[in-house]
């Protein structure tokens, strides 16, 4: 019987294990992590946004490829551990938002929304993805990397989640990365002429 997850759910997750999903030292999510900063390409971006934080070990990463960076989280405890885990960047500011009502103001200049749309409900997702087109600065970019893998506690059937995003964004921006493999998907969508390839084939496919 599926038990979809919500904030209360994750903030007693962090309360009682700081990484819970290992973030820190699992392989797995070290590969992953190097396939999403893949997708955002190699430039350097003026304001950046990372939804759904989580520990802020993506965080740390993506900070080094941004002049600003906001972080988000709907967990109170999460920040925290992740304001810890960044403590000595200054350019990073972390912000308590509960998805999708709490859209930060952009314009941001690179968007990255990583393992979090799968947890909305589908009418809740297409908000969300309404307000990432709203947040995008022109010439910037959206990065999302999702699992396909189905799981209990997901509002939304992770490769449904993952369509009706990829449908609903290439509608106005250019699919510039397609990462596939047999666990997760990562997508960049490009909102301009201006940004650079990333160092991932279009529609590359892995098993």
């Amino acid at each position: 019987m599926r038990k979809v997850i919500d904030v209360a759910g994750f903030e007693a997750l962090f309360a009682s294990d700081p990484d819970p999903w290992r973030y820190a030292e699992a392989p797995f999510e070290h590969y992953k992590r190097g396939i999403l900063l893949r997708a955002c390409g190699t430039r350097r971006y003026g304001r950046g946004l990372e939804l759904g934080c989580a520990n802020g070990e993506t965080t740390a990463a993506l900070a080094d490829r941004c002049l600003r960076l906001t972080a988000t989280d709907g967990s109170a405890t999460a920040l925290d551990i992740a304001r810890r885990r960044n403590s000595g960047r200054e350019n990073v500011t972390f912000v308590e938002a509960v998805l999708p009502e709490a859209m930060p103001t952009g314009p941001f200049d690179l968007i990255v929304v990583s393992e979090v749309l799968y947890y909305l409900s589908p009418k809740a997702l297409r908000h969300c993805l309404s307000a990432l087109e709203q947040a995008i600065a022109p010439g910037g970019r959206i990065v999302l990397l999702h699992h396909i893998v189905p799981f209990d506690d997901a509002a939304t059937l992770p490769a449904r989640a993952t369509m009706i995003a990829k449908r609903f964004l290439r509608r106005r921006w250019r699919l510039q990365v397609h990462y596939r493999n047999a666990r997760y998907v990562a997508l960049a969508f490009d909102t301009g002429r201006g940004a650079r390839k990333a160092g991932i084939r279009r529609d590359r496919t892995r098993r």
